[in-house]
């Protein structure tokens, strides 16, 4: 059963509203309609409410619940992609892949780190992670294309609410990638002091910014293909190529360099 506009705001804001202990069968009762709603009109139908009031802190929590209801309907909107290796989509989500490797790869690590339980018998791991910190403040500039090339575009289409929340998200990540760069960098002699600073900051990237990065693929990006027009692309591209890549050079670009 597809849910018209009124129906959908109706069902977020029973969700809004409800206590935890109720979530469960709402969620149930949201399913029937929003599993085949298209996710244009999920964020068009959330943006309405955050007009009426709904604290943007408030609705990324919501966005939760919402993406755990659509679970099954994104991945399958998210198959239906299929973009060419130069198009700005297929690039930045080839650069999550990348990104994601490394946020598995910093947890184990991490882990690692705490069985060994000394800086003289992890060395080369504090090295790697040395490595990786620095690899994630390189990053930004994937998020600096998004900012700076999608978000204004959704903008002047209408779609105003997503890309503010997805810049606060943004500049959580950078102050967290920063801090995590800096006390790689600074010097340490008490094991247990580093573990400490390290382990927060660590497992707040290798969650949180792996969620991020799954509601770009499945909420952001779908978004921007349904929503700017075939001409807008090549100028999106053009601000790609003038603001640079983090993970690799689209080959496209390798080509023209030579």
């Amino acid at each position: 059963m597809k849910a018209n506009s009124a129906d959908l705001k109706e069902i977020l804001k029973k969700i809004h509203t409800a206590e935890e202990k109720d979530l469960a069968p709402l969620k149930k009762e949201a399913a029937k309609y929003i599993q085949d709603i298209d996710v244009k009109e999920l964020v068009l139908a959330e943006q309405e409410l955050i007009k009426e009031g709904v604290e943007r802190e408030e609705m990324k929590r919501l966005c939760d619940v919402h993406l755990e209801v659509m679970k099954k309907q994104l991945g399958i909107e998210r198959k239906k992609i299929k973009l060419p290796s130069a198009h700005p989509i297929q690039i930045c989500m080839d650069e999550h892949e990348i990104i994601k490797k490394n946020l598995k790869k910093l947890k184990r690590i991490l882990k690692r780190i705490k069985t060994l339980g000394s800086f003289e018998k992890s060395n080369r791991e504090i090295d790697t992670l040395k490595e990786l910190s620095h690899f994630f403040v390189e990053t930004e500039k994937h998020h600096k294309r998004e900012e700076e090339a999608l978000f204004p575009r959704l903008e002047a289409h209408g779609i105003t609410e997503p890309p503010q929340i997805f810049k606060a998200d943004h500049v959580e990540f950078l102050a967290k990638k920063k801090e995590f760069q800096n006390t790689m960098m600074a010097e340490h002699k008490d094991f247990k002091k580093f573990m400490g600073a390290i382990t927060p900051t660590i497992e707040f990237l290798t969650k949180d910014l792996d969620e991020h990065i799954y509601k770009e693929d499945n909420i952001l990006y779908p978004m921007c293909l349904k929503t700017f027009k075939k001409d807008e692309w090549k100028g999106v591209r053009k601000k790609f190529d003038a603001i640079g890549y983090c993970c690799f050079a689209p080959a496209d670009l390798k080509k023209k360099k030579r």
